[in-house]
């Protein structure tokens, strides 16, 4: 049985991942940039950008939740978290938004009621990873910011994530290209 697919919390390794970690999880779904051990229970939707058709991010669904990760280049040996976080503090707050500020297990995040689909407020979580010259973003939307199940497999996907940064000098906050694996199903456009 794989730990990542079967979660045990007491035996969860502390991810996500380089590509280069001992550690790191194998018999991944590879997009380029971002691999992670597929997990039955979770759809995953690539985030294609409109107008370039450029993939900018993956989002994992599960119930009525999900998680949406982004990795971005990140100069060797810094954390660009902090600095990414308080860009997103400060543009939120100068739309209106009120948010929370706090530490959750991936580091500081924050959470704020944003409008989403019909504009209803709805609950989103933010939070960073760094790694070696990466910096891996996750946001959580739906009842996994607060519901403990849907918060713990969210959270699970996230910490089995590996990151291929590759050798390529890329400016910081820059995103690292992703790819559609061999085979994959792309929906048609309307």
């Amino acid at each position: 049985m794989n730990d990542f697919l079967y979660p045990d919390a007491e035996n969860m390794p502390a991810g996500p991942f380089d590509e280069t970690d001992f550690n790191a999880p194998t018999e991944l779904a590879e997009f380029g940039s971002i691999a992670f051990v597929p997990n039955p229970r979770v759809n995953v939707r690539a985030e294609i950008e409109e107008g370039t058709g450029r993939m900018v991010a993956l989002s994992f669904d599960y119930k009525d939740s999900s998680l949406q990760v982004q990795a971005f280049a990140s100069p060797k040996g810094e954390s660009l978290w902090e600095e990414v976080l308080n860009d997103i503090i400060v543009n939120l707050e100068s739309q209106g938004v009120t948010l929370e500020r706090h530490a959750g297990p991936f580091g500081t995040e924050i959470q704020v009621q944003m409008p989403i689909g019909t504009d209803a407020l709805k609950p989103v979580r933010m939070f960073g990873f760094s790694g070696d010259r990466w910096l891996l973003r996750g946001v959580i939307s739906g009842p996994a910011v607060t519901e403990l199940e849907s918060k713990t497999e969210l959270e699970n996907v996230f910490r089995g994530i590996v990151v291929s940064r590759g050798e390529v000098p890329l400016p910081p906050r820059e995103l690292l290209p992703l790819t559609l694996p061999e085979g994959a199903i792309v929906p048609k456009a309307n």
